[in-house]
């Protein structure tokens, strides 16, 4: 089966691509979209497509990739009532300081660091920064931001990962 959906990968991509990218889907998250988009696809038709002529992959590829782009930009609206503005800062840096000494790797967070740490969470991918503000400031459960997200659990560790690491180096420059 991995021959196959890397067959199919190799075949279709490049249009699923150009699809996500009329969609104004940012580049950044394309990937993580085509990718849903095949497992999908092999979850639901693995065992019935090989009968399929090529156009009907096509589609049905399509039709998975535009629900996977509006589900994106459903979760994105969803999440835009988020704020992290400067108006918040006490709020924002209690959280930080009761809930995640150990993802900054200090216990005291100066409010100089919460300044560049919340600067820094502004500019991530929408990805990466719906996860730091449900699971980092938030405090949700990592389960329950898959949830939320509609990711898989080893997503979510990756981006938690990232994340993490963007907030360390910060700290240490």
């Amino acid at each position: 089966q991995k021959e196959v959906l890397q067959e199919l990968y190799e075949t279709y991509q490049k249009a699923l691509r150009l699809a996500a990218l009329s969609r104004n889907v940012p580049e950044c998250e394309i990937d993580d979209i085509i990718q849903d988009t095949f497992v999908a696809f092999m979850d639901k038709y693995g065992d019935k497509f090989p009968g399929w002529n090529m156009a009907q992959r096509k589609g049905m590829l399509m039709k998975i990739l535009r629900n996977r782009c509006n589900d994106y930009f459903r979760r994105l609206k969803r999440h835009e009532e988020i704020s992290i503005d400067a108006e918040d800062s006490s709020t924002e840096a209690e959280i930080l300081r009761n809930k995640n000494e150990k993802d900054v790797g200090n216990g005291v967070i100066e409010e100089e660091e919460l300044k560049r740490i919340r600067e820094s969470i502004l500019s991530m991918t929408p990805a990466l920064r719906e996860v730091a503000i449900l699971h980092m400031i938030e405090g949700r459960p990592r389960e329950q931001v898959c949830q939320i997200l509609n990711i898989s659990d080893a997503r979510c560790r990756m981006r938690i990962s990232r994340i993490r690491r963007r907030i360390m180096k910060l700290l240490k420059d």
